[in-house]
């Protein structure tokens, strides 16, 4: 569980206005040169949740409540992912690819990824910005949230696996088309089922019941272990005693395992090698009837598997309500409350997966990939259902936030991020890299300039106040300390900013260079310049 005592140090007022402000500004402008707008908007609602969801899995007042919520907007975190980055692929690639020889592929594949990436960047930088606001993303917390998000994928996970497997049954059975489908499949469930439960009679069968027999037995001793069954019987002069008798039945019964596991691998060997033939020659006639007999009985093999079962359940069962005995009411709600999200998440999936399916393939028949559609996505929906596949997309939907918080884990573990100035570093990171990829496309030259600018910026005065608050408090009279060292910096990535643009100007009527290339140039050019700057402060 997370560590509530080392919480990242927050920053002052002002510094966490300007991170904010100048995010969500840049924000507004680059988003504006992406096409798919509303996948665009839902990658910034995504990056909110997100944070959220961090600060929620850490939430020390009401941890149970917190992790139900967390676990719960893991669903809308994956589908915000899933829908800013497919989304923005499936509208442009309608847009770019219609008739790629008049244009050329390469060029649309470059748009294409610039503007994908561009929705990333402004994704990461809302992150970042939001979770600034409360020092949320730390290595703790962040492998938290990592818990609680795979702990949610069990549940969807389980249900589709169960679901895939019948709808597969069903279609080896039902597939009376396709040759040889339901005899390999009858044979394999023979091959698997007859041995354990249908001996053929009239032979021994040592092997396979001495390994009933040694897991039924190992089961029943574990469980009698788990049972408090000396405590149930009270303490009289008169009573039998208790925890000597149990612990003989449970010393029986793990000698009768590990000798029963023991026989198995050489009564195996002697069976296939010697045959039934030379055993019984070997063996006197009554013993070899009987073995025969009880070996080969199949209500005495149902009750060993049967013991089994109890076993292994009654272990189960007796070591949870141990650790829940043992336990606070928040602490196990803590542990039960991802398994309870993905239980909401699957149901709510199942119950709107025929309008799910239906939004997918209409958004997936106006993209590139309609014949796939046909040849792939059709098929697999009438062998397995609406049900399944949602709930398939739902799992792998899961798995890339179950992915993207394990990398940003690596990073912070890893020292790649300071968990200090985490959020504004990766606020920072967010608009440097959208503004960079928006430079390949249509946006004025003073907005790539300014977002490369206001990258900076937020860097700058975010760790500066980190570090002042870290120092001194968020309750000092820092403001005008914060305002001048942030207009110094914007001072300063003015100045390289007009200083490029007039380059710009100038380069534009004396040098034949496509508008794009020159811009490019002049940004890195920029971003030289700042870098330096940055060194140096």
């Amino acid at each position: 569980m997370y560590d509530h005592t080392t919480l990242p140090t927050r920053m002052p007022w002002t510094s966490l206005a300007t991170v904010v402000g100048v995010t969500a500004l840049l924000v507004v402008g680059l988003l504006g040169t992406v096409s798919a707008d509303r996948a665009a908007l839902v990658g910034v609602a995504t990056g909110v949740l997100l944070a959220l969801s961090l600060w929620l899995s850490g939430w020390d007042s009401w941890q149970a409540v917190g992790t139900v919520l967390a676990s719960v907007l893991a669903l809308p975190v994956a589908v915000g992912l899933s829908v800013a980055i497919g989304g923005t692929v499936a509208s442009l690639g309608a847009e770019l690819f219609p008739a790629p020889s008049q244009a050329g592929i390469r060029p649309a594949v470059v748009t294409l990824l610039s503007q994908v990436f561009v929705v990333i960047g402004c994704l990461t930088a809302v992150f970042g910005a939001t979770a600034a606001t409360r020092g949320v993303v730390d290595t703790e917390r962040v492998g938290a949230y990592g818990g609680v998000v795979v702990r949610t994928t069990a549940v969807p996970f389980a249900v589709a696996l169960v679901l895939f497997t019948r709808g597969a049954v069903d279609f080896l059975q039902s597939n009376a088309g396709t040759p040889g489908i339901q005899q390999l499949t009858g044979e394999v469930l023979s091959r698997v089922l007859e041995p354990i439960f249908d001996p053929v009679p009239g032979r021994t069968h040592i092997a396979i019941f001495s390994l009933l027999l040694a897991l039924a037995a190992m089961a029943l001793a574990r469980g009698i272990d788990a049972l408090p069954l000396s405590e149930l019987v009270p303490e009289t002069s008169d009573a039998p005693d208790v925890d000597r008798a149990i612990a003989a039945v449970g010393r029986t019964l793990r000698w009768t395992g590990r000798l029963a596991l023991l026989v198995a691998p050489v009564a195996g060997l002697f069976e296939l090698g010697l045959g039934q033939e030379s055993l019984a020659g070997l063996l006197p006639v009554g013993l070899y009837e009987l073995i025969v007999t009880v070996t080969a009985a199949p209500g005495l093999r149902s009750l060993l598997w049967r013991l089994f079962l109890i076993g292994t359940v009654v272990t189960v069962a007796v070591w949870f309500l141990r650790r829940t005995v043992q336990s606070s009411a928040d602490r196990v709600g803590t542990v039960l409350a991802p398994y309870v999200g993905g239980g909401v998440i699957a149901l709510a999936v199942v119950a709107v997966a025929g309008p799910a399916v239906d939004a997918i393939e209409t958004t997936l028949r106006a993209t590139p990939a309609a014949p796939a559609v046909e040849q792939f996505f059709t098929p697999i929906l009438d062998v397995y259902g609406p049900e399944t596949v949602t709930l398939a997309f739902v799992v792998v939907a899961l798995f890339s936030v179950t992915s993207v918080t394990g990398q940003l884990w690596v990073a912070l573990a890893t020292s790649y991020l300071r968990e200090r100035t985490a959020g504004v570093t990766l606020a920072a990171a967010g608009l440097f890299g959208a503004s960079a990829f928006a430079a390949t496309l249509s946006t004025p030259t003073w907005l790539v300039l300014a977002g490369l600018v206001g990258a900076v910026v937020v860097w700058d005065a975010g760790s500066f106040g980190t570090t002042l608050g870290h120092e001194v408090g968020t309750g000092a009279a820092t403001r005008r300390t914060e305002l001048v060292h942030t207009g110094g910096t914007v001072g300063i990535g003015g100045v390289g900013a007009a200083a490029t643009l007039g380059l710009s100007a100038v380069a534009r009527g004396s040098i034949a260079v496509e508008p794009s290339v020159a811009v490019a140039g002049l940004v890195v050019c920029l971003v030289a310049v700042l870098s330096l700057v940055a060194a140096i402060r």
